[in-house]
């Protein structure tokens, strides 16, 4: 018996996100299936050792090919269901305690951010949008990730009301883990939420930002439109998320402290905002580029 549900139930009473939880569950729903085809029997918690689970990293990183990083999740997420079984005494045994993280190079640990002129060549071809309701909105999505730090989940959960341009502060309420925080805005920001708000038009949709249906704009619709401007610039190494990167950066460019940063960008560890101090592979590739003799 896995006490998949059971699992899931005990997720949602630690405060966890839907997004993790889903992660979590197919974590282990593949350990399940990896040791149902390795041992010839069904899964169960009770008879998995610790080399058993020494044995499934190996295979996620020889032959699935993981890296680093996506490995440590599946571990944190195995680790999380025994620490559950342990908990609710389904098990006596936890064989996770001796399951080691994976140690990340710097290029893993780093993210791909914009770099300054990245990030005004994006903002100039969201002003070439020619309909002008969609290029107020576009920047204002856009500026949100990039001076708010939001993640694309949280832009789409703006509420109006989350948006206080008086006081110059965002609730961001959808945030990684079902927490919240208040953003500053700074005059960049406010000014593009301004901008927006004067032509959204009035609607009992709740939502801040709009498809032109007039419902709530979704993720995917977010990063589809995003994904066309940085396409068209030809940034096409740099995900949408790669714009709350470069939030996180300028920050630490501009010589604010990690525990600063850490809390404007909702970051649960220290460790997760030092990754911005570290170059990135975009940084080190450019570096060796700088000294090409044909340049």
């Amino acid at each position: 018996m896995d006490y998949l549900m059971e699992y899931e139930q005990w997720l949602k009473a630690e405060g966890k996100g839907e997004k993790t939880i889903i992660a979590y569950l197919y974590a282990v729903r593949s350990l399940a299936q990896w040791y149902e085809e390795r041992a010839g029997d069904v899964f169960n918690p009770e008879e998995v050792t610790a080399l058993d689970l020494q044995d499934w990293r190996s295979f996620l990183q020889t032959v699935k090919g993981y890296s680093p990083a996506t490995i440590n999740k599946q571990i944190a997420a195995i680790k999380t269901y025994w620490a559950f079984l342990t908990d609710q005494e389904l098990t006596e045994v936890n064989p996770t305690r001796k399951l080691k993280m994976k140690r990340s190079s710097v290029v893993n640990l780093a993210p791909r951010w914009l770099s300054r002129q990245e990030q005004a060549k994006l903002l100039h071809e969201i002003e070439k949008e020619r309909r002008d309701w969609k290029k107020k909105r576009d920047l204002a999505i856009a500026q949100t990730m990039l001076q708010g730090g939001l993640r694309v989940s949280e832009v789409s959960a703006l509420n109006v009301e989350d948006v206080d341009l008086k006081h110059r502060t965002m609730v961001v309420v959808n945030g990684k883990g079902g927490k919240y925080r208040i953003v500053p805005m700074n005059r960049e920001l406010s000014s593009a939420i301004h901008n927006w708000l004067n032509v959204r038009g009035n609607t009992r949709e709740k939502a801040l930002f709009l498809s032109e249906r007039g419902c709530r704009l979704t993720e995917r619709g977010i990063q589809y439109q995003m994904r066309n401007y940085l396409d068209n610039i030809g940034l096409t190494d740099v995900t949408v998320h790669s714009l709350r990167h470069s939030f996180a950066k300028n920050l630490i460019d501009a010589g604010q402290s990690l525990q600063i940063v850490a809390q404007l960008a909702g970051h649960d560890s220290l460790e997760t905002t030092r990754r911005y101090v570290t170059p990135s592979e975009h940084d080190l590739r450019k570096a060796v580029g700088s000294i090409n003799w044909d340049r």
